[in-house]
């Protein structure tokens, strides 16, 4: 029997070219939200918490509003370097790949010692609250910048010394912060680092907010 020389075209799903069509586009925003996280460093023209436009936000007005809160009282304690400001943000129960508070506490102490003038950025794509368990998961990129002591005080030559300008201690891409109500604030009590993530202290140092 002659074969048939017919050829068929698989037209690809729609779905799935839609989807893809939007990770595209999220991946181009994000791309261009870390390119301009590279290059503002401590400039204070970008908000120290902002929410994506398009993002997906399921939380009352007043719930937002507290949640972001928490995250911009880092920023004040960041900027007076106060050990236990930041550690109020933590919720008692904290946990991050097995350490607790008193690590991470260690891990702020390290980073005060070694850095000054801290600063950080926080952009949300993701807020999503449970009011009946008092719960809450926050899909987050940010950074955070400092500059550092040592070279500052040694004056050793390297572009980040010679500048002066804050360089990056830590930044992280869509990460999810999960958080607790307690005490009456909204408070992290774990992380799932999400997508790609990198930091000046090599993987000592894990995702503090």
């Amino acid at each position: 029997m002659e074969k048939s020389g017919a050829k068929f075209i698989v037209w690809p799903d729609p779905d799935k070219v839609q989807k893809g069509v939007v990770e595209m586009r999220k991946l181009y925003i994000w791309v261009g939200f870390l390119f301009l996280l590279v290059l503002s460093g401590n400039s204070s023209s970008l908000a120290v918490t902002d929410i994506l436009e398009g993002a997906e936000v399921q939380a009352d007005p007043e719930t937002l509003k507290a949640i972001l809160a928490t995250f911009n009282r880092t920023e004040e304690a960041l900027r007076t370097e106060s050990l236990s400001g930041i550690m109020a943000v933590y919720s008692k129960d904290y946990r991050n790949r097995g350490l607790r508070n008193e690590d991470t506490s260690r891990i702020w102490e390290d980073i005060f010692s070694r850095y000054d003038q801290l600063s950080s950025r926080h952009v949300f794509s993701r807020i999503v609250v449970d009011r009946e368990k008092g719960t809450a998961q926050v899909t987050c990129t940010g950074a955070i910048f400092g500059v550092s002591i040592l070279r500052r005080d040694r004056k050793m030559p390297s572009p980040a010394s010679l500048t002066a300008e804050p360089v990056q201690i830590d930044i992280w891409f869509d990460a999810i912060h999960y958080l607790i109500f307690e005490e009456g604030a909204w408070k992290i009590i774990g992380h799932d680092p999400g997508g790609e993530r990198y930091d000046s202290f090599g993987s000592g140092i894990h995702l503090l907010f």
